[in-house]
């Protein structure tokens, strides 16, 4: 992810769904695992204007926290624990430097305590491997030493943006190849059509309990 983007109509849909999550009471703690990557040089932004958000703007508070952010220039996800603890949610945001080169290390550093009874979001700037995989995603292997560490009582979450390809295809390979390299079990989804968030548990009744709330978010949505 890019700071430059903060507080797009993405960001609305993403932290809107997190905090309707942990609202809900399922975890304790939200762990923030952003995939950090330098500016591409460029004022480009994502779209801000939330007439076309497709999720979150009966969030006044998070939209106005966000509008607020892009037009005062603050466009960093630092941003973030202040605006969480007022919404009383314990987060704690992955402060260490990302890159390709680096990914081991960065992986391998995430403290114990923070895969333990907590959403846990990894945030790429792009999603999921390719063939070529470089800063921008993440690899099925690091998505799996995640899952392998948290205990059960923990979420993971993983960001992916959609390509310019068939969507329903490119969900369903997807879907697929994370029950083959994770889990043995498919995984819990929602997307915009953009973007899409993928969520693995290791607790069948926290599995459920994440179903109805996903769902119920989709259907409140779609209104």
């Amino acid at each position: 992810m890019k700071n430059q983007y903060f507080g797009d109509n993405r960001d609305l849909f993403k932290y809107d769904l997190i905090l309707y999550i942990m609202q809900a009471g399922l975890v304790n703690h939200f762990a923030f695992i952003p995939m950090l990557t330098s500016s591409d040089g460029t004022n480009q932004g994502g779209e801000t204007n939330r007439e076309k958000a497709k999720a979150g703007k009966e969030n006044k508070d998070l939209m106005h926290f966000l509008d607020e952010c892009v037009t005062e220039d603050r466009r960093e996800i630092k941003q973030l624990k202040g605006f969480f603890k007022k919404q009383g949610i314990e987060m704690t945001i992955y402060g260490k430097d990302f890159s390709h080169l680096t990914r081991e290390n960065y992986f391998r550093e995430i403290a114990e305590e923070l895969l333990s009874k907590s959403l846990i979001f990894v945030d790429p700037d792009i999603g999921l491997q390719v063939k070529r995989t470089r800063n921008k995603h993440i690899k099925y292997s690091e998505v799996k030493n995640l899952y392998k560490r948290m205990d059960k009582d923990s979420i993971l979450m993983v960001y992916q943006h959609f390509p310019r390809i068939n969507h329903p295809k490119y969900l369903n390979r997807r879907m697929e190849e994370l029950k083959e390299e994770i889990t043995g079990n498919f995984p819990i989804c929602i997307d915009d059509n953009e973007i899409i968030f993928f969520f693995v548990t290791k607790n069948e009744y926290l599995e459920h309990s994440l179903i109805h709330l996903i769902s119920h978010y989709a259907e409140h949505c779609s209104k």
